[in-house]
């Protein structure tokens, strides 16, 4: 086993862990029949309806690398985009803070055909609109649902600033990654040199490396903005669509336990708490996440939330990275596939170069043959 694998089957025990940390702390002095019987009488229904927007949710991140790379005038199959993205959110689910998803859905593109470094700009591009999104449904929350919005920041104050202040220093550094690299690549390279001298951060070198690779594509998304504008506010809208299939699975999770909850109300809630435990250096954010769901939907939904955060954790997270897992799989088969099928025909093309070369060359095969027909009396006077 790879010190790699190694690194992931770690993470996923300790996520199995939190989990369960987290439920017995969440359970602890609760009526745990009660709070099952809840879950038991929830509208199977919705609850099958929420698992498909969370298909959905996986599914339209394929569209949109679909998208970027119809744009970059580079042809792939949806359905090796759906594989990339199932890739992507399966390492994103199971790495801290979310940081393995796109090196292996980069990794994959190229597996497909797709050059790595127009890869990399697509992943870029595609983070860039992920990220940027949060922060614009936030504000647009902020503006026409003000009370729903301060009331949730207001039960978990202190990680929804924590989170903002890191989200817009990642957006800050990525705007100064596509219009001011050398400023990105001096910040980064101090910030690495000094992880390095506290032994926070084990190959420095290594990890400078890297990031100069990602800075690098950034640049080049950069680029690729300024000159597609359009492209990029397509990009931006069906990733907001993709953000409210998520977040909406909390709605649906909500009505199927019987309650008739306000989606906008629940967007906002569920805004707050994405900015809350999205950047926390924890794989899948276990642990976390169920407990700022709970300090946030138990103030409104004392008696269920606990059901609510079960449910709605089971849907959006361990479902999930079930099914992108078996797709994870399947990824991996299609692409060894891939390379034994581009095998097979670089083979074939040395065969049919071999037979034009004989074809376009008669006469010295014409000489050959009369050699051959000359050789084969000799032979046999000789025996």
């Amino acid at each position: 086993m790879s010190k790699k694998t190694l690194k992931y089957a770690l993470n996923i025990v300790l996520i199995f862990l939190l989990a369960a940390g987290t439920l017995y702390f969440l359970l602890r002095g609760s009526e745990i029949k009660v709070v099952f019987s809840k879950i038991g009488d929830a509208n199977i229904y919705l609850l099958m309806l929420g698992a498909l927007f969370v298909l959905g949710y996986v599914c339209m991140e394929s569209v949109i690398i679909r998208y970027i790379l119809y744009n970059l005038k580079h042809e792939i199959s949806l359905f090796k985009c759906i594989l990339v993205s199932n890739v992507g959110f399966f390492f994103c689910g199971i790495t801290p803070s979310a940081t393995g998803g796109q090196p292996m859905q980069v990794f994959y593109l190229a597996k497909y055909g797709v050059d790595p470094l127009m890869g990399t700009l697509v992943i870029a591009v595609v983070t860039i609109c992920y990220k940027l999104t949060l922060v614009l449904l936030t504000i647009i929350f902020l503006v026409i649902r003000p009370s729903a919005m301060f009331a949730a920041i207001g039960n978990a104050p202190i990680l929804f600033c924590v989170g903002v202040v890191i989200i817009l220093s990642l957006i800050v550094f990525l705007a100064l990654c596509v219009y001011k690299t050398s400023i990105a690549f001096f910040i980064i390279s101090k910030v690495i040199t000094f992880g390095g001298k506290i032994k926070l951060i084990k190959k420095p070198d290594r990890t400078l490396s890297k990031a100069i690779h990602s800075i690098r594509g950034y640049e080049k998304a950069s680029k690729f903005v300024k000159k597609h504008p359009g492209m990029i506010v397509g990009a931006l809208g069906l990733t907001f669509v993709q953000r409210l299939l998520y977040f909406s699975v909390t709605f649906i999770v909500l009505s199927a336990l019987g309650l008739d909850p306000n989606w906008m109300d629940v967007i906002s809630y569920q805004l707050v708490l994405a900015l809350a435990v999205d950047a926390l250096p924890l794989p899948g954010a276990s642990g976390a996440n169920e407990t700022v769901f709970q300090l946030l939907y138990g103030a409104l939904y004392a008696d269920i939330a606990l059901s609510a955060v079960i449910l709605n954790r089971g849907i959006t997270y361990y479902f999930m990275m079930l099914f992108t897992l078996l797709f994870t799989v399947v990824a991996h088969f299609v692409s060894i596939r891939g390379e034994k099928a581009a095998k097979n025909s670089e083979a074939h093309a040395k065969k049919v170069h071999v037979l034009a070369h004989y074809v376009k060359d008669p006469v010295i095969n014409a000489a050959g043959e009369v050699e051959g027909m000359q050789s084969a009396p000799a032979k046999t006077e000789t025996q």
